[in-house]
């Protein structure tokens, strides 16, 4: 005869509540692990193991006090014990073997099941063990083997949810609870499928006069006791460290966009105006001249053979030189002008309500302020400027025309001695190459074969290699030789021959891509710039893909850069189109990062798995400058996010060991190597001082942390 046995729907609905909740807590804490220094690693490594063998042990004796006998349960202290070390040990080991590497390779997952499952089976037959029950348990044999594989499915099933959600995602939360649920389930089907396979016979009874056992009633107390203190314990850690991380976040945020909303203005080497912040400052003044029909210039400015201070010297002199001259120029303007920093050695001057004369004479006075000699670092430096100077309404109505102006009395001056300055005149213009030329040649560029891609390598800074390419746009003019895209772009765009252009270019980078695959470079990857009228296609989504499958090519291979005012028009659709990239495995990159919205919280919206840091970060960049502090921050703050991070415009040695420094996953720049057409590159490769390796396997050459033209 065998004892009737019922259950308390209560404490069974109680023990699934606390198996999901240590479940949740489990991998709440394996998801800490990979964004914590190594102590608080270790400890949400401990911390979430032994919360998932205390929670699967009070679980088992919950399930175990919802069995009703006809007969008082009593326990053996000592096993119970045991059973609670197995449950803890095996599961720390289990979820440390787990979250060990950056990946989670499949020995690794075989042996942490393997553990946290025999930790499970041995927690919950050796409790069984502990029911002080004399000659009564018949087990079921196929029942037993099939609790062991429900033990072995759930450890896999949850050790592979704890790793993976250890980045963080969207809906991570949800996510997060839905595997909890799904481990909770598991762990207790393994249990009562364990139980059932015990039935107590009718002549079973309870041992009696043992000294170390504990009542029914005395585990219970402890078993709640130590669960609701233990996962309650880590419940509050667990929100508390959330709580913080966000604040810190949110604060680290707010500390990097002030300073790039200062970097947006002022340059940070001299403090003054920047590009943006003078081209604000000239369309104001623009404005008010045209209501209030007044007079203002421009002067453009430019310090002559400053490269050779550069070269003899080293661009720490270099750069306190340039300090110095600003300091110079400041120094012989009135309060009402506006003096900027545009360029390495380039300034422009907003000169409101100043007339030719006036302009000419200042001129004079600052031209003479740099003749002076410098001296810095014990040398005695000597230099020259040279000025060219616009005036409104004479020499044009927009900011182009004036800058284009101002510049082209500037180069008079260079071509006829340097060290001076000059007015523009129409007779300083090149007559064979005016607006209407220019746009005659443009036209038929491209159906004379007259666009050319160059690439300019990616360093890989762990791997020490080249593993890929950035493919930027060249004019062969057949008079001019090899344009830059400075000097078309603009009409470009302007005339919508930006489209079939870029087209044209996404095709022949593809087309590149399959060349160097049939020369055995399997695993370069190439990076295509899409512009503003690119990305606004509604079919680049297609186009891409068709692209792709034409040349049999894999979308890893292909990375497609936007400037982060481009991926911030139209929110809506751009996230709707990196999924979509994300889903095929093209990767996304926010280029010219710094010159644009500069916002990392709105970065946070867009799946973007690479983010470029502008060249003008580079320029001033030394051991205690400015912009090494700004440039420190965009790479924590982006590798917080999962993005890899790459450094253009890198020219120097010093350039490149401060970037390696900081974390920088790769770099790019002349330092490397200039921008190359195809037929150049290995020869320019076979030249560089490190090896050059090359693999079988296409795979994103950097691991997550987890204008088809370019302005150069």
């Amino acid at each position: 005869m065998m004892l009737h046995v019922s259950w308390d729907p209560v404490l069974v609905g109680i023990s699934f509540l606390v198996a999901f909740i240590a479940s949740f807590v489990a991998l709440d804490s394996a998801a800490k692990i990979a964004a914590s220094n190594k102590k608080a690693a270790m400890f949400w490594r401990v911390s979430g193991g032994a919360t998932l063998g205390i929670g699967i042990w009070s679980m088992h004796f919950i399930g175990m006090l919802a069995m009703r006998m006809p007969m008082e349960m009593s326990y053996h202290l000592e096993l119970t014990l045991v059973s609670l070390l197995a449950a803890i040990l095996a599961a720390t080991l289990a979820i440390n073997i787990a979250v060990a590497g950056p990946t989670l390779s499949p020995k690794r997952l075989t042996i942490a099941t393997i553990l946290l499952s025999s930790g499970v089976v041995t927690m919950h037959y050796v409790g069984m063990a502990a029911l002080m029950v004399h000659n009564g348990i018949v087990w079921n044999i196929p029942r037993i083997i099939l609790s062991v594989v429900i033990a072995l499915l759930a450890s896999g099933v949850g050790l592979w949810l704890a790793f993976s959600l250890r980045l963080n995602s969207k809906r991570v939360l949800l996510c997060r609870i839905a595997s909890a649920l799904a481990m909770g389930i598991a762990i207790a089907a393994m249990h009562y499928t364990g139980m059932s396979a015990a039935t107590f016979s009718g002549h079973a009874h309870m041992m009696l006069n043992h000294v170390h056992q504990i009542g029914e009633e005395g585990l219970s107390v402890w078993v709640s006791a130590l669960t609701l203190l233990l996962l309650g314990t880590m419940l509050v850690i667990s929100m508390v460290d959330s709580q913080m991380r966000t604040s810190r976040l949110t604060e680290n945020l707010q500390r990097l966009n002030k300073q790039l909303e200062q970097q947006a203005r002022y340059d940070g080497l001299t403090g003054l105006a920047n590009r943006s912040q003078i081209d604000m400052r000239l369309l104001a003044c623009l404005q008010q001249a045209r209501l209030t029909g007044a007079e203002f210039g421009l002067v453009l400015m430019d310090l002559d053979r400053f490269k050779l201070i550069n070269d003899a010297w080293g661009h720490h002199v270099g750069d306190n030189l340039l300090v110095s001259v600003a300091n110079r120029l400041s120094a012989c303007l009135p309060p009402k002008m506006t003096l900027a920093r545009i360029g390495g050695d380039e300034f422009i001057l907003l000169a409101p309500h100043s007339t030719e004369a006036e302009l000419a004479e200042l001129c004079n006075r600052m031209v003479e302020s740099i003749r002076r000699p410098f001296y810095h670092s014990g040398q005695i430096l000597q230099i020259s400027l040279s000025a060219g100077i616009s005036m409104y309404p004479a020499d044009g109505d927009s900011p182009q025309e004036l800058k284009l102006c101002a510049d082209t009395a500037m180069y008079h001056v260079k071509r006829n001695g340097r060290n001076g300055w000059a007015v523009y005149g129409d007779a300083m213009l090149d007559t064979s190459w005016q607006g209407a030329h220019l746009l005659q040649d443009l036209t038929q560029a491209l159906e004379r074969n007259q666009f050319e891609l160059w690439y300019q390598p990616k360093y890989h800074v762990q791997e020490n290699r080249i593993y890929g390419f950035e493919a930027l746009l060249r004019w062969r003019h057949p008079k001019k030789g090899i344009l830059l895209p400075d000097v078309f772009l603009p009409t470009l765009q302007n005339t919508g021959l930006i489209l079939p252009v870029g087209n044209w270019a996404i095709d022949q980078a593809c087309k590149q891509l399959r060349q160097w695959s049939k020369e055995g470079h399997d695993d370069w990857t190439l990076s295509i710039n899409i512009s503003a009228n690119q990305f606004e296609q509604q079919n680049i989504y297609e186009l891409l893909c068709n692209t792709l499958s034409r040349y049999h090519l894999s979308p890893l291979r292909l990375t497609i850069e936007l400037t982060e005012t481009t991926a911030m028009r139209g929110l809506d659709r751009s996230l709707q189109i990196f999924h979509d990239f994300n889903r095929i495995g093209l990767t996304v990159s926010i280029d010219n990062f710094g010159t644009g919205y500069s916002n990392m919280l709105l970065l946070q919206n867009l799946p973007a798995r690479e983010l470029k840091i502008d060249r003008s970060f580079m320029k001033d960049m030394r051991d205690d400058s400015k912009n090494l502090k700004i440039v420190s921050s965009i790479i924590h703050i982006a590798h917080s996010m999962n993005m890899n991070v790459v450094a253009e415009g890198v020219e120097t040695e010093d350039q490149q060991r401060l970037l390696t420094q900081l974390g920088c996953d790769a770099l790019q720049g002349s330092f490397f190597s200039e921008p190359l057409p195809p037929q150049d590159i290995d020869a320019a490769l076979s030249r560089m001082p490190f090896n050059i390796t090359t693999t079988s396997s296409v795979a994103p050459p950097i691991p997550i942390r987890r204008n088809m033209v370019k302005h150069a």
